[in-house]
């Protein structure tokens, strides 16, 4: 299994690549979708709408997350169209959100809205799915090439309402599965023997075997480590700019004073803290990350987490400066409290795993970072809002000056890329 680091490859195998324009623009559609599930918790907060969050935003990312991956190793032969097809999908995908919202937790009693986004995200990700060449074998990420995980999705479009959202549940915990049991290494392996043993038993080769049968055509691609450690990194800072812009948003429709300028400065000092923690401070978007220490699969899955924490953050914010001085209700008060502890606790498991954390910096870190926010949560029930966004946003200074004291000293960015899943030969 590759990890984030290239130290050992040779001088000349490391060419740095950045992400293009369309790549740029691909992540802001994506990011728009990503807001556009603000729409979700807006409602009344319950166990319902955190759950339909969570499922939309899965798909959402699943989506990106396939195109992303197909752009980062096609490289210089990457298809813009293909890429703007796979925008316009995700842009049907937020489009429907609000409908989606309004059906399940507003009663409303249209379904249209879940199976247009149910056919948007089945052909996105099948259209994604397309994108590599004939006998390639993503070796970092596979599932972004199957897409068995969309058959329960496609049921979905022709049952009744209470049975969408299980189907589609099951077709991200699926796809979930799959990511944690498939092995691109493996499934190499597999389709060369598969090919070798037909080239040997039929008179006639396949047509992706070679007609001087020195064996199939088959072999595995992997992923330009720095340019995916950027991409990871510019998605969160973009879903960090578009939590500035609801937050702005909600200002604007609050009436002027010095508590809405108070909460407006602890809101983006704390989305500010946010970038620092994960980006001066860590790695591909991650809180205290260090590069050459955890996988690309695991990198992937704390990324989905992390952007999905920042995002709630970001909504809870919003409601925070749209109530002003009066105290959240228990649920607003859980979901940002609890959103912050969530960061933290990625930051811990981060640090552990990249071996950046040592005891005393754990301890620090769950203590301020996990038990702090959600102490508040349990005791600031009379607590104005805007005070815990203010409490909230110093814990995060507190972490931003303890790392700036105590930081480790880092390699050049040269070096700080994730190293490519080396091919089986066959």
């Amino acid at each position: 299994m590759s990890d984030l680091n290239t130290a050992d490859e040779p001088e000349a195998a490391k060419t740095e690549r950045h992400a293009s324009w369309a790549e740029l623009f691909f992540d802001l559609v994506a990011v728009a979708g990503v807001s556009a599930l603000a729409q979700v918790l807006r409602s009344e907060l319950d166990a319902a709408a955190l759950g339909l969050y969570a499922l939309l935003f899965l798909a959402f990312w699943l989506s990106w997350t396939t195109f992303m991956l197909y752009s980062n190793v096609a490289a210089d032969q990457t298809r813009v169209v293909r890429l703007l097809i796979g925008m316009f999908g995700l842009g049907v995908m937020a489009a429907s959100v609000p409908g989606v919202a309004h059906t399940v937790l507003g009663a409303g009693d249209s379904v249209r809205p879940l199976n247009v986004f149910a056919i948007a995200y089945i052909a996105t990700r099948i259209y994604g799915s397309q994108s590599w060449r004939r006998g390639e074998v993503l070796l970092d990420f596979p599932v972004a090439r199957y897409t068995v995980g969309l058959l329960p999705w496609f049921v979905s479009i022709w049952v009744d309402e209470q049975w969408k959202l299980a189907l589609w549940a099951a077709g991200v915990g699926l796809d979930l599965l799959l990511i944690l049991v498939l092995s691109g290494n493996k499934i190499l392996e597999q389709v060369r023997a598969r090919f070798a043993e037909d080239a040997t038993t039929r008179r006639r080769p396949r047509s992706r075997v070679r007609p001087d049968g020195e064996g199939p055509l088959i072999h595995g691609v992997s992923v330009d480590p720095a340019l995916l450690s950027e991409r990871l990194g510019l998605f969160v800072i973009i879903v960090l700019g578009e939590s500035v812009v609801q937050v702005v948003g909600a200002a604007s429709r609050a009436q002027y004073g010095v508590g809405l300028l108070a909460t407006a400065i602890a809101s983006f000092v704390l989305l500010a803290g946010m970038f620092g923690l994960s980006v001066v401070f860590g790695y591909a978007g991650l809180p205290h990350l260090r590069a050459g220490r955890i996988p690309i699969r695991a990198a992937l899955g704390l990324h989905c987490l992390v952007t999905g924490v920042v995002a709630t953050v970001a909504v809870s914010l919003s409601l925070v400066v749209k109530d002003g001085s009066d105290p959240l209700p228990d649920q607003g008060r859980w979901l940002l409290c609890g959103a912050v502890a969530a960061y933290f606790t990625l930051g811990v498991v981060t640090g552990v795993a990249s071996h950046s954390s040592d005891l005393q910096r754990t301890i620090s870190r769950v203590i301020t970072g996990i038990v702090v926010p959600l102490l508040l949560g349990l005791f600031a029930t009379g607590v104005a809002g805007r005070t815990l966004v203010v409490y909230l946003a110093l814990v995060v200074l507190a972490h931003l000056w303890f790392e700036r004291r105590l930081a480790p000293a880092q390699p050049s960015s040269d070096q700080e890329i994730i190293q490519p899943q080396p091919e089986v030969t066959g």
